[in-house]
C-alpha cells in the first residue's frame, strides 16, 4: 500500500483504539462518581459524547500529524493483520452508530407522515401546534432539522388554556435547546459506550435534565406557572397511563420522571446543578495539540509498531 491508503488505515484504527479507551474511561468514571453528582444536560451532554468527539480531535490533531511529518516516503508498505483488525473494529463502530440514527431518523419520518399536513394547525403561546390523534404520543417535539410540536385532540380536551400554554411553553424550550438534534446525536455517537449501561443511564440521565430545564424555562421560575404546569403534567400523565419512550426523534411531555417534575414544580426554587468545567475542558482540549508535538516520536514508533505486527 502506497502511504496515503497506509495513512488512512491508520487513522480509522487510531479512531477505534481512542474511541474505546475513552469509553471504557468514561464508563468508569461515570459508574465510581459522576453518576451520583446532579449534573446539567449540557454535562451530560458533553459526558456521553466524549468518546466519539475526543477520538475524533486526538485523531486529527496528534496522530494524523505525527504520521504525516514523521513517516519516511516510502513506494509501498505492506501492513499487518492487527492494524486490519483495529480498522474493522472502528468502521463496525461507525457504522452501527450510523444505523442507530438513521433508525431514529426513519422513525421519526414515520410518525411525522402519520401526523402530516392534512391535521389541523392552531396558535398557542405564539406556536404552531398540529393536533393528531395518536394514542402513543401526547403532546410532543418531533423531528431533529426542523422540530414541530404535535399535541393529541385528548389533551386539548383535558388542559385549560392556561396549562395548555404551559405546556407548549416547555415543548418551545426543547426547540429553542435544539434537544432533538441533540437526541439524534447521542444515539447516532459511534463508540462501544452506546452498548455499555453507562451509555443507556447517560442518555437517560440527559433527557431527565433536559425536561427539569425545559420546565424552569417554561415556568421562568414564577411560582403560579410552575404549579400551573404541574397540574398540566398530571393531566397529560393521566391520560397517557404507562407511555413507553417512542423509537422517534421526540421529546414528549411525559415519559421522563413526572413525578419527580411535579415534585420539583410543587417545592421550592431548586438550587443550580453541578456544572462540569466546561472552560478548563475546553482550554486543555486546545493545548492537546501543542502538548502532542514533542510525542510525534513516540507515536510514529507505536504507528510503525501497529503497522508491521503479524506480516
Amino acid at each position: 500500500m502506497n502511504n496515503l491508503a497506509v495513512m488512512f488505515l491508520v487513522l480509522l484504527a487510531a479512531y477505534g483504539l481512542l474511541s474505546l479507551v475513552l469509553s471504557l474511561l468514561v464508563a468508569g468514571l461515570w459508574t465510581a462518581w459522576l453518576e451520583a453528582k446532579p449534573l446539567t444536560s449540557r454535562g451530560l451532554f458533553a459526558l456521553r459524547m466524549l468518546p466519539s468527539l475526543g477520538a475524533l480531535f486526538l485523531t486529527w490533531s496528534v496522530v494524523m500529524p505525527a504520521f504525516s511529518i514523521k513517516e519516511p516516503s516510502r513506494a509501498a508498505e505492506p501492513v499487518g493483520p492487527l492494524l486490519l483488525l483495529m480498522v474493522a473494529f472502528a468502521l463496525v463502530t461507525l457504522g452501527a452508530g450510523c444505523l442507530r440514527g438513521w433508525r431514529a431518523c426513519l422513525a421519526t419520518t414515520r410518525l411525522l407522515r402519520d401526523c402530516g399536513p392534512g391535521y389541523p394547525r392552531f396558535r398557542v403561546a405564539g406556536r404552531d401546534v398540529e393536533i393528531i390523534d395518536l394514542p402513543g404520543i401526547m403532546v410532543a417535539v418531533v423531528g431533529a432539522w426542523r422540530p414541530r410540536i404535535v399535541a393529541a385532540t385528548r389533551v386539548l380536551e383535558a388542559c385549560s388554556r392556561e396549562e395548555l400554554d404551559a405546556v407548549i411553553e416547555h415543548e418551545a424550550a426543547h426547540i429553542l435547546s435544539h434537544d432533538n438534534l441533540k437526541l439524534l446525536l447521542l444515539l447516532s455517537s459511534p463508540d462501544l459506550l452506546a452498548s455499555m449501561p453507562a451509555g443507556e443511564e447517560l442518555i437517560a440521565r440527559w433527557r431527565a435534565a433536559a425536561e427539569f430545564e425545559a420546565d424552569a424555562v417554561a415556568t421562568a421560575q414564577d411560582p403560579l406557572t410552575r404549579v400551573t404546569l404541574a397540574s398540566a403534567l398530571i393531566k397529560v400523565a393521566r391520560l397517557s397511563g404507562a407511555q413507553r419512550r417512542p423509537a422517534a426523534l421526540s421529546m414528549p411531555i411525559v415519559v421522563d420522571d413526572v413525578d419527580g417534575r411535579v415534585r420539583r414544580l410543587l417545592a421550592p426554587l431548586p438550587a443550580a446543578n453541578t456544572l462540569l468545567p466546561a472552560v478548563s475542558i475546553a482550554a486543555l482540549a486546545l493545548l492537546v495539540p501543542f502538548l502532542g508535538v514533542p510525542l510525534y516520536g513516540l507515536i510514529q514508533d507505536l504507528i510503525e509498531m501497529l503497522v508491521a505486527f503479524g506480516r
